[in-house]
Formats: structure tokens, C-alpha cells, sequence
């Protein structure tokens, strides 16, 4: 009897464990059922809609966003170069310049050199004008005659465009004459005959001062006439540098010793002394009833009155 129970509890248990088996396969063969057709309505659909063909509306609205990508692209290329343009100007404004000393002003890093100047490179801008009474006159490097020329309207030379030569007929700027051959403004503008000049605008900026470019053959031969020869040019020119390096180290000397009393004022002493009088031998005048005295260094002179 206490065996009967057992069998019957052991049997319901391996029936309930043989349930539940068949009901995880059957939930596992539907899951995979349902997975099979989603891939296959998938699978579907795409083919659907890689073999469906594009409508002419379709294909014209898809060029038209195209075109206007490509134009909304280029817009920001040009910006971006307007932009770099821009900085690039902004930092020329701003790059250290230097004094060319001719009016106007230079790069730090700039290597053109505007002191010699070829004619050639005025005659293409420079408008002729008849010198004199228009007549023909010879040249003075080849004999030929000819009536225009760049030199004989702008400078009063009779040398043809054809003779002219890139060292004898140089041009160089107003301080390039002035610091070349110690020539002075009166020399320049008052001193008969006037040299003549061109101006030209300025190569570095349009909007900077005009040159004056004169020719360098007669500010050489106006130098001639002040100076004698150029051994005298150089020889006032060398005078002139020291006394400028004297003037620059006295300058500079003077600068030290402001500085060292400004650092060093308790180590300073400052004479309050002042100067003191050395009288001579007292004189006196009888008409005025005064007496007189005068210092040995400074001259000084005492008057005064005795009771």
C-alpha cells in the first residue's frame, strides 16, 4: 500500500515534464515560422523597389537638388577665398613697414628697390610734349634726328628713346639725390637751372605719396658744381657720419646718466654749493660816492654805498 502512491506521483511528474517540452518545441518552431515570412516580406519589398523604375518627375526633382547642392557648395568655396583674401590684406595693413625716406613707405620683407629707376619703365605711361618749337633736333649718342623723345620733353635732353642707356639715364628718388650727393632742397627746386623731374606713383601702395624721380646725370653734374669732385662728396659725407655718431653717443650718454641718477638717486649727490665770489681790491667813485668791487672769475661786479 505505501508503495502505490509513489509510482503514481513519479509518473504525473515525468507526464508534466513531457508537456512542457512539447510546448517549448512548438513555441520554437512558430517563432521561427514567423521570422522566415518577415524575411521573406522583406526580401520582397526590396526587389519590389529596386526593379520599380524612377518617373520623369522623380528623375527631374532629383537633378534639380543635385544642381543645388553643387551651387550651395561653390558659394562656400568662394566664401571661404573671399575670407582668406580678406585676412590676407589685413595682415599686409598691419606688417611692419619701414622709412624708405623717399615719401613713402615699405615692407619689412619687402626686396624691390626703388632708389635706380629705368627709364624704360616710364616711357609706356608718361604722355610726350613737344619741347621747344617742335623741331627736329640730333641726338646727341647716335647724331640722328627726331623730334619725341621721353628725355627731351620730360628733362630737356636731346637723347632718343632708341639711344637710351639703363646706366647713364637712371632715375633715382629725391632722398636718393639728397643722401647720394649732399645736394640740398634750394639745390633741387631754387638753384637755376631747376633740375627737372617726373613723379610716378607709388609702387608699394596708390594711395601713398607720388615720387619725384630725377635723372641721375644731372644731379650729378649739379653736385659737380657745389662740391667740386666727388672726393669732396665723400670726404663731407665721412665728416658728416662722425659727427652724427658724436651727436648719437652723447644722446645715448646723456640717456645713461639720467638713468643711473634715477636708479641710483640715494648714491647721487647733488652739489648745492653753487659758485662762490672772488673779489679784487674795492675802488671808488668820487662822483657817485659809491664803492665797487668785481669777481676774478665771473666778473661779477658789487656796488655799494658806505655809511
Amino acid at each position: 500500500m505505501p508503495r502505490q502512491p509513489q509510482k503514481s506521483s513519479s509518473r504525473l511528474a515525468a507526464k508534466r515534464k513531457l508537456q512542457n517540452t512539447e510546448l517549448v518545441d512548438a513555441k520554437k518552431e512558430k517563432l521561427e515560422t514567423n521570422s522566415s515570412q518577415i524575411n521573406a516580406k522583406d526580401s520582397g519589398d526590396t526587389k519590389d523597389c529596386s526593379v520599380e523604375s524612377l518617373t520623369a518627375l522623380q528623375k527631374a526633382k532629383i537633378e534639380n537638388n543635385r544642381l543645388k547642392a553643387l551651387q550651395l557648395r561653390k558659394t562656400k568655396q568662394e566664401a571661404e577665398e573671399q575670407k582668406a583674401a580678406n585676412y590676407k590684406k589685413i595682415k599686409q595693413s598691419v606688417a611692419v613697414e619701414v622709412d624708405t625716406g623717399a615719401g613713402f613707405f615699405i615692407d619689412d620683407d619687402a626686396t624691390e628697390n626703388t632708389d635706380d629707376l629705368d627709364i624704360s619703365d616710364l616711357i609706356a605711361d608718361e604722355p610726350f610734349v613737344i619741347a621747344g618749337d617742335g623741331q627736329d633736333v640730333e641726338c646727341v649718342e647716335c647724331c640722328r634726328p627726331f623730334t619725341l623723345s621721353f628725355l627731351r620733353s620730360k628733362f630737356k635732353v636731346n637723347v632718343c628713346d632708341d639711344c637710351h642707356d639703363r646706366e647713364t639715364h637712371r632715375l633715382i628718388t629725391r632722398t636718393t639725390a639728397k643722401t647720394r650727393y649732399l645736394l640740398k632742397d634750394s639745390d633741387l627746386d631754387k638753384r637755376e637751372p631747376i633740375l627737372q623731374f617726373v613723379t610716378k606713383k607709388n609702387p608699394r601702395n596708390n594711395y601713398w605719396g607720388e615720387m619725384k624721380l630725377y635723372l641721375e646725370s644731372q644731379c650729378h653734374d649739379r653736385a659737380m658744381e657745389i662740391w667740386g669732385s666727388m672726393e669732396n662728396i665723400e670726404e663731407e659725407a665721412t665728416k658728416r657720419k662722425i659727427l652724427s655718431a658724436k651727436s648719437k653717443a652723447k644722446k645715448y650718454d646723456k640717456k645713461m646718466n639720467e638713468l643711473k641718477k634715477e636708479v641710483r638717486s640715494s648714491l647721487y649727490k647733488v652739489e648745492l654749493s653753487g659758485h662762490t665770489h672772488q673779489y679784487s681790491e674795492e675802488t671808488y667813485n668820487e662822483e657817485t660816492d659809491e664803492y665797487s668791487k668785481s669777481c676774478i672769475t665771473c666778473n661779477h661786479t658789487l656796488t655799494y654805498e658806505k655809511m
